[in-house]
C-alpha cells in the first residue's frame, strides 16, 4: 500500500465513515405479527426505484373500482430482497390492522403508528424521490377503507393437515374479530353466539360457572367441556351434552363456506369497505405439494366472487408466479395456469433493489468517509481487475458486479458488488440443500441486510484500506445453520493452531458458501478473491498459502478436492469422505484404472512405420508396472509409475534387454496423480456398496457419482500431463523425441524408433501390403500355373506373386525345420514367429505367405486330423479362434496310379470328371467322399420312397458299402480304396452300381414301377371278391403276388411276366363276378314275374304297381354296378327274400276303391256328419269286396280282424336240429303244415 493509502487508513477507522451508526441494530427479520419496532420499520424503509414501480403498478390496479379482473398479488424475491418488509409496509398501507394481530406492546408504551401515519411517512418519501405520481396513488388508497390481516402462514397453519391453508385462512379471520382462532370450532361456536346475540352472555356466564374469564377458559376447551355446556344451556334455554363435540362433527368448513363467511362479515361493514389477507412465505409454505396449491387457487378465486373482489389475497414467494407454474405444471402434469390468472399482479424484487437499500441504509458515507475511500479508489483502481477477476468456465455471471464506477465503489466500500449478488446465490444454494434449522426454514428469516451490519460491526476497528472478505459474510448466519453443516468450522476454531487457523478458517467459511453456487469453481485463485481482506496483499505469496492450508484441510478430511477444485465437507459428508478412504483398494485395480486412461489418451494403440507402400501399422499392448493390462503384443508401452519405489536412474536401467518394451517413467509430481487413481477407484467402490442408502446420506452420495465424471475428466488431463513430463527409455538408455507437447506425439514417435531397432528383417516384406480380403486372391492366384496366370491376370499380378516367393520360402524352410525337429506348428506358431523379432512383419503378409504356398500345394493346413478344405483356407486362416489348433504341414507324396484309378472310379460312379474333380489329391478324396455321401443319400431316399416293394431291400448291402467308404478317412480312400482285394473297393462298388442299384433304379424311375404299384394296389383292393371266389382263382392270385414279392424282380424282365399274369388273373376274377350277376338278375326277374301274375297286382292302383316296378329295377341297377361279390348276392337275397314280400303287401293294400254311395243323414243328425259319414264310407271301401261300411266298421273294432299285411313267409319249425327217421319227417310236416293253415285261416297269404 502507497503512503497515502497507510495514512488514511491510520487516520481513520472503518466505522468513521459512515453516515450511521453501524452499531446500532439492525433486525433483520420482519415479523408479520410483531409492530413493537414499526416506527423504525417505516421510517427506514427505502423506497427504491424498483419498488416505487411496483407500488405504482399494484396501487393502479388496487384503486380502481372497475378493475374486476383479479384479487391476488403475488411478490417475489429472493433472500434479503425485502420482499416481508413490502408486505407489512402494504399491510399499514392498504387498511387497519386489528389491534389483536400485534403480538407485543411498543416498548414506549404508546399507540401504535396508524394507516394514516403510514401513508404520510409514504407519501413524505416518495416526494423526496420526486415521485408525485405514487404520492397521488398513496392519497387515493387512503380514501379505501380496509382491514389488513398480515400473517405467516407457516406460523398459523397445522402441520400434516390436508386443510392447513384453508385453516390458516379462517384462523386468522376468526382472530380478527376477537374469536379463539387457534381451534376452529370453538371460533365457530363463538360465531353463533354472537349472531344470535348470546356472546357477551355466554362469556359472563361462563365466568360465573367457571371462576375464570372466558378468555382463559377458551384455551382450555377440552378441560371445561361441562361448564361449557351448562353456560351455552344457559343462554340458549337448550340443555346440551358436549355441545364442542358436535361442532366438531358437524363444522367441515369448505373454502366456499369460509368465502361465504368472509362476504356476510363485508355485508355488515360499509359498502366499500375491503378486507386485505397479506400472507407472508406463501411459496415456501405450499412447496410442491399439489393440493395446497390448488386450495391457494380455490381461496383467492372463491373469495373474488364471493364477495365481488371486495376480498384481496396478498402473498410472498420467492419464486415468481411464472417459475411456480412452469416447475409444477411440467413435474407433477396439472394445468396450474388458471393460478396466474388469479394473481394477475406480480410484484418482482431483484438483488440489485436489495444492494440499494444495503448502500442507503448502512453504507452511506459521511464527507470524511466519501474523501478516504475516493482516495482508495484512486490509488488502487488499475489492480481492481487482478484482484477480483474470477476465472474458469461460468466464471462471468460473477465478474459482471466487481466494483464498478469510483461512485459505486464509495457507495459498496468496505464490500465489492459482487459479494451481494453471489452471497443471494449462496443462500438460495443452501437453503435448497437444507443447510439451515427448522423446517421450511426459510432464507429470507436472514436479511442481507442485518448480515451486512454484523459484518461491518465485527470489523468497524479496521482501518480504512481494509476490504470486507467475503467469508465474513458466513459469521452473519452462523447461528442459522445447522450444527451438522457448520461443525467442521467450530472444530478448525477449538482444534488447530493459529497460524493455520488464519487462512484455515476464511477458506472453509468460503467455501461454505459457495458450496452450493452453481457455475462457481473454487479454484485456489478464485478462493483468494473471496477471502481477500486488505488492498496490497502479495497474491503470488498469498495463494501458495492458501494452496499449503488445502492441502492441509484436505489430508485431514475437512475439504474433499476434485482435480484444481475444492469442496467444503459438512459432517455426514465428512463421514463418507473418511469411510471412502478408509477402503482398501488392490494395486492391480489401480493399475488397471491408469491403463484405461492412457489408452484413452493416446488414442488407438496402433503406430505407423515407413512411408508410401512400405507404410506398416504395428499394434502394441500395455504394461502398468510390469502387469500387462490386456492382450499382449511384441511390443509392449511399459508405464511405471511412483507405485515402484525405485530412483529414477534405476528405472532407466531396468529396461535394459526388455528390447520389445518402451519404457515411459512417470516422474515423483506423478504421485499425487496416484492419489487421485486410488480416490476415484475408492469412490467407485463405495459408490457400488451404498447403492441403496436412504436419507441424507442418499443426497451426498448421489452429488459423489455426479463428481465422478469430473474427477476422471481431471485424471485424464492430469495422466496427460504425466505422460508429457515423463522420462522415455529403452534397452537401458534414455531416448529423446522431438515431440514434447503431444502425449500421443511422444509415444509415436519413441514407438518408431523402437521398430526400427528390434525388426531388422522387416526389410523382406517391403512394399507387400495385404488386407483380408485380398487372400482369396493369393490363393486362387498361386493355384495357377505360371504361364496361365501372367496370360489371365497380367503381368503385375505376377510380379507381385513373384515378391511373395522370397518371403513364403523364409516361412516353408520354417516350418519344414520345425517338422524335421517333429514339432508341428500351427498357424499361430507361424504368424507370431514372423510378428516377433527380428521379423515384425504385419499379421496379414504372413498369411499372405501362407495362402502362397497352400495354393501351390507345398504346405497344406489340418484341423482335427482333417484338411481343412480350400475353400476354407482363408478362413481357418483369419480365425484368431482356430488358430492354436490349425496345423500347417507339408503334404506328402501319392501313389500316381492310384489316383488313375480314383480318377476312373469317380468318373465312372459319380459321374465326376474333368473340372468337377479337383486336381489336388486331398480334396479329389474328399470329394469323393462327397459324392458318395450325396449317392447314399440319394440310394435312401429312393429305398424309402418305395418300401412297398420287397425287391428294394437288395439296395441295403450296397448302400452299407458306400457308407463305409464315405467314412473313411481321405487318406484311407488315396491309399486302399482302389484295390480289387477290398470288400468295399472300387470294383465292389462299381459291381453294386451294375448289377443292383442301376436295374432297381431303372424299375423304380420308370413305367414299371406303376405297373407294379397299380397290380399290387388292384389285388388289394379285390381282396374280398378273392375270398369268395373258387380256390384255383385264389390260388392263381397268390401266384401273381409271389411274383411281386420276388427280391430279384428287377431282373431277368421279371416285371412284364408280372404284368402278362396280372391281366390273365383281372379277366378271371371279372368273369366269376358276370356269373354272380346272373345269378342274382334271374332272382329279381322271377320275382318280377311272381309279382305282376298276382291278383294283388292287378287290382293295386297305377302308381302302386309303377312304385314296386322302380324298386326291381333299382335292384337290378344296383346288381349291375356292384364290384364286390358279396354285395350281388345280398342284393339279390334282399330281393327274395324282403323285398317280395314288402311290395306284395304293398300291392294289395293299394286296390282300387269302388266309388263312395251317398247316404242320407238321419233327421236328428247334424248337418256337418254327413262329411264324417262319407270319410268311413272311403274307408270301408278298402275291406274285402262285399262288405258293409258297418261291417267294416265292426270289423275293424274286432280283434281277430284281417291284419293290413296279408302276404307273409312261414319259416319251417326247428323243433329238431335233423330230421333222422320217417317219425321225424312226419312230425315235422305237420307241423308245418298246422302252421300253414292257420296262417291261411287268418286270411294270410303265404308266400314260397
Amino acid at each position: 500500500m502507497s503512503d497515502m493509502g497507510k495514512d488514511t487508513g491510520d487516520a481513520l477507522q472503518l466505522r468513521d465513515v459512515f453516515v450511521k451508526n453501524i452499531d446500532d441494530k439492525i433486525d433483520g427479520v420482519i415479523k408479520a405479527g410483531d409492530d413493537s419496532n414499526l416506527v423504525d420499520e417505516v421510517r427506514e424503509y427505502v423506497l427504491t426505484n424498483e419498488i416505487q414501480t411496483n407500488l405504482e403498478r399494484f396501487l393502479d390496479a388496487y384503486n380502481d373500482p372497475f378493475a374486476d379482473y383479479t384479487n391476488g398479488v403475488w411478490i417475489s424475491g429472493y433472500f434479503g430482497s425485502g420482499k416481508s418488509h413490502l408486505l407489512k409496509m402494504l399491510s399499514h398501507i392498504l387498511g387497519d390492522v386489528p389491534a389483536a394481530a400485534a403480538s407485543a406492546p411498543l416498548p414506549d408504551g404508546g399507540e401504535p403508528l396508524s394507516r394514516a401515519q403510514v401513508i404520510d411517512i409514504m407519501k413524505s418519501k416518495a416526494g423526496d424521490a420526486g415521485n408525485h405520481e405514487l404520492e397521488g396513488l398513496l392519497d387515493a388508497n387512503a380514501c379505501i377503507p380496509a382491514t389488513s390481516l398480515l400473517f405467516n402462514i407457516d406460523s398459523k397453519a397445522q402441520r400434516g393437515s390436508r386443510t392447513a391453508l384453508l385453516d390458516a385462512f379462517i384462523r386468522v379471520f376468526d382472530e380478527a374479530r376477537g374469536y379463539y382462532g387457534a381451534n376452529k370450532y370453538v371460533a365457530k361456536m363463538e360465531h353463533d353466539l354472537e349472531a344470535n346475540g348470546r356472546l357477551d352472555e355466554f362469556a359472563r356466564q361462563f365466568e360465573t360457572i367457571a371462576g375464570k374469564p372466558w378468555s382463559k377458559g377458551r384455551v382450555q376447551a377440552a378441560f371445561s367441556g361441562a361448564k361449557i355446556d351448562k353456560a351455552f344451556a344457559a343462554v340458549t334455554g337448550d340443555e346440551v351434552n358436549g355441545i364442542l363435540k358436535d361442532y366438531q362433527r358437524q363444522y367441515n368448513p369448505t373454502i366456499a363456506d369460509f368465502a361465504d363467511d368472509v362476504d356476510d362479515w363485508l355485508r355488515h361493514q360499509p359498502d366499500d369497505h375491503r378486507l386485505v389477507f397479506l400472507v407472508d412465505e406463501v411459496g415456501q409454505f405450499v412447496g410442491t405439494d399439489t393440493d395446497r396449491m390448488l386450495n391457494l387457487q380455490t381461496v383467492t378465486e372463491e373469495l373474488f366472487s364471493r364477495t365481488k373482489g371486495r376480498a384481496w389475497v396478498i402473498v410472498t414467494s420467492q419464486e415468481d408466479i411464472d417459475s411456480v407454474i412452469g416447475d409444477r405444471t411440467v413435474s407433477q402434469g396439472l394445468d396450474f395456469t388458471k393460478i396466474k390468472g388469479r394473481f394477475a399482479v406480480n410484484l418482482k424484487l431483484s438483488s440489485a433493489d436489495a444492494i440499494e437499500v444495503i448502500q442507503k441504509r448502512l453504507l452511506t458515507k459521511n464527507e470524511r468517509g466519501e474523501t478516504a475511500v475516493g482516495e482508495l479508489w484512486r490509488e488502487h483502481r488499475d489492480e481492481l481487475d487482478a484482484l477480483f477477476t474470477f476465472q474458469g468456465d461460468g466464471a462471468r455471471q460473477f465478474n459482471n458486479r466487481r466494483f464498478g464506477t469510483e461512485e459505486d465503489f464509495t457507495a459498496t466500500y468496505p464490500f465489492v458488488n459482487y459479494q451481494f449478488t453471489l452471497f443471494q446465490d449462496a443462500m438460495r444454494g443452501m437453503s435448497a440443500a437444507g443447510f439451515f434449522e427448522g423446517q421450511h426454514r426459510s432464507v429470507g428469516e436472514r436479511s442481507l441486510l442485518s448480515t451486512v451490519s454484523s459484518a461491518l460491526v465485527e470489523r468497524k476497528n479496521d482501518m480504512v484500506g481494509a476490504l470486507m472478505p467475503f467469508s465474513a459474510l458466513y459469521d452473519g448466519i452462523a447461528g442459522t445453520i445447522q450444527s451438522s453443516v457448520n461443525h467442521r468450522i467450530n472444530e478448525v476454531e477449538r482444534e488447530l493452531g493459529s497460524e493455520t487457523r488464519e487462512l484455515a478458517l476464511p477458506l472453509l467459511k468460503a467455501l461454505l458458501l459457495v458450496k452450493h453456487v452453481k457455475g462457481f469453481k473454487a479454484t485456489v485463485r478464485n478462493l483468494r478473491i473471496l477471502i481477500l481482506g486488505r488492498f496490497g496483499e502479495d497474491l503470488p505469496e498469498l495463494e501458495r498459502r492458501i494452496q499449503d492450508t488445502l492441502d492441509l484441510l484436505e489430508r485431514q478430511n475437512y475439504v474433499h478436492r476434485t482435480g484444481d477444485l475444492y469442496e467444503y465437507l459438512t459432517n455426514d459428508e465428512q463421514e463418507v469422505e473418511s469411510e471412502i478412504r478408509n477402503l482398501d483398494i488392490e494395486d492391480r485395480r489401480i493399475r488397471e484404472r491408469l491403463g484405461r486412461i492412457v489408452e484413452e489418451t493416446i488414442g488407438q494403440p496402433v503406430v505407423e512405420y515407413g512411408s508410401g507402400r512400405n507404410r506398416t501399422k504395428f499394434r502394441y499392448g500395455l504394461i502398468v508396472d510390469g502387469v500387462a493390462q490386456g492382450k499382449s503384443y511384441p511390443i509392449m508401452l511399459h508405464v511405471v509409475t511412483p507405485m515402484v519405489d525405485l530412483p529414477q536412474d534405476v528405472k532407466i536401467l531396468r529396461s535394459s534387454g526388455e528390447r520389445g518394451e518402451l519404457h515411459v517413467i512417470f516422474d515423483e509430481d506423478a504421485s499425487k496423480l496416484m492419489r487421485d487413481l486410488t480416490m476415484v477407484e475408492r469412490t467407485e467402490k463405495y459408490l457400488r456398496l451404498h447403492a441403496n442408502e436412504q436419507g441424507a446420506r442418499k443426497r451426498i452420495i448421489d452429488d459423489k457419482r455426479g463428481d465422478l465424471g469430473a474427477m476422471y475428466q481431471e485424471l485424464k488431463a492430469t495422466v496427460a500431463q504425466a505422460l508429457r513430463s515423463a522420462a522415455i527409455a529403452y534397452n537401458g538408455a534414455v531416448l529423446e523425441t522431438k515431440i514434447r507437447q503431444d502425449a500421443a506425439g511422444i509415444v509415436t514417435e519413441a514407438m518408431q524408433t523402437l521398430i526400427g531397432r528390434l525388426y531388422t528383417n522387416l526389410g523382406m516384406v517391403e512394399g507387400l501390403a495385404y488386407a483380408e480380403k485380398d487372400l482369396p486372391g493369393v490363393l486362387a492366384d498361386a493355384s495357377v500355373p505360371v504361364d496361365a496366370s501372367q496370360l489371365s491376370i497380367g503381368a503385375g499380378a505376377d510380379t507381385v506373386r513373384n515378391r511373395l516367393d522370397s518371403p513364403a520360402q523364409d516361412v516353408f524352410d520354417y516350418v519344414a525345420g520345425q517338422a524335421r525337429r517333429n514339432l508341428a506348428s500351427t498357424v499361430r506358431d507361424v504368424t507370431r514367429h514372423y510378428e516377433d523379432e527380428p521379423y515384425g512383419w504385419p499379421f496379414t503378409v504372413t498369411l499372405a505367405c501362407l495362402c502362397h504356398l497352400v495354393g501351390s500345394d507345398r504346405i497344406r493346413l489340418m484341423i482335427d486330423s482333417r484338411r481343412v478344405p480350400r475353400t476354407d483356407v482363408v478362413k481357418s486362416l483369419i480365425n484368431q479362434k482356430t488358430a492354436e489348433s490349425v496345423l500347417v504341414e507339408i503334404p506328402k507324396r501319392h501313389d500316381a496310379a492310384k489316383l488313375r484309378e480314383l480318377r476312373e472310379f469317380a468318373a465312372d460312379y459319380l459321374g465326376m470328371a474333368g473340372d468337377r474333380l479337383p486336381s489336388d489329391a486331398e480334396d479329389m478324396a474328399r470329394a469323393i467322399k462327397e459324392g458318395l455321401l450325396a449317392e447314399a443319400h440319394a440310394i435312401e431316399t429312393l429305398r424309402a420312397a418305395n418300401g412297398r416293394f420287397g425287391f428294394v431291400a437288395s439296395l441295403d448291402g450296397p448302400l452299407k458299402r458306400i457308407r463305409d467308404v464315405a467314412a473313411k478317412s481321405e487318406e484311407w480312400i488315396l491309399e486302399s480304396f482302389p484295390s480289387d482285394d477290398e470288400d468295399d473297393g472300387t470294383e465292389r462298388l462299381l459291381d453294386d452300381k451294375e448289377d443292383v442299384v442301376d436295374p432297381i433304379r431303372k424299375v423304380l424311375n420308370g413305367k414299371q414301377r406303376d405297373v407294379l404299384s397299380d397290380g399290387l394296389d388292384w389285388i388289394a383292393s379285390n381282396d374280398p371278391n378273392f375270398t369268395l371266389a373258387p380256390t384255383e382263382l385264389q390260388q392263381e392270385r397268390d401266384a401273381v403276388r409271389a411274383i411281386a414279392d420276388d427280391p430279384k424282380l428287377f431282373q431277368d424282365n421279371k416285371v412284364n411276366v408280372f404284368r402278362t399274369r396280372l391281366t390273365a388273373l383281372q379277366e378271371h376274377l371279372a368273369g366269376f363276378a358276370d356269373k354272380e350277376r346272373g345269378r342274382a338278375a334271374d332272382v329279381v326277374a322271377r320275382v318280377r314275374e311272381t309279382l305282376t301274375g298276382s291278383d294283388s297286382y292287378r287290382a293295386a292302383r297305377e302308381g302302386v304297381r309303377r312304385e314296386a316296378m322302380r324298386s326291381l329295377d333299382e335292384a337290378t341297377a344296383k346288381i349291375r354296378d356292384a364290384k364286390y361279390v358279396a354285395d350281388i348276392r345280398q342284393t339279390a337275397d334282399h330281393v327274395r327274400d324282403d323285398l317280395s314280400l314288402k311290395l306284395f303287401n304293398r300291392l294289395d293294400a293299394a286296390k282300387e276303391k269302388p266309388e263312395p254311395v251317398a247316404v242320407a243323414p238321419s233327421a236328428g243328425a247334424p248337418k256337418h256328419a254327413s262329411a264324417s259319414q262319407a270319410e268311413s264310407e272311403v274307408s270301408a271301401g278298402s275291406a274285402e269286396p262285399g262288405a258293409s261300411s258297418s261291417s267294416a266298421d265292426e270289423g275293424s273294432r274286432r280283434p281277430d280282424s284281417e291284419p293290413s299285411d296279408r302276404f307273409i313267409r312261414v319259416t319251417p319249425p326247428r323243433s329238431k336240429s335233423m330230421l333222422c327217421t320217417e317219425a321225424d319227417v312226419d312230425e315235422f310236416l305237420d307241423t308245418y303244415r298246422r302252421k300253414l293253415i292257420a296262417s291261411i285261416k287268418e286270411g294270410k297269404r303265404i308266400l314260397l
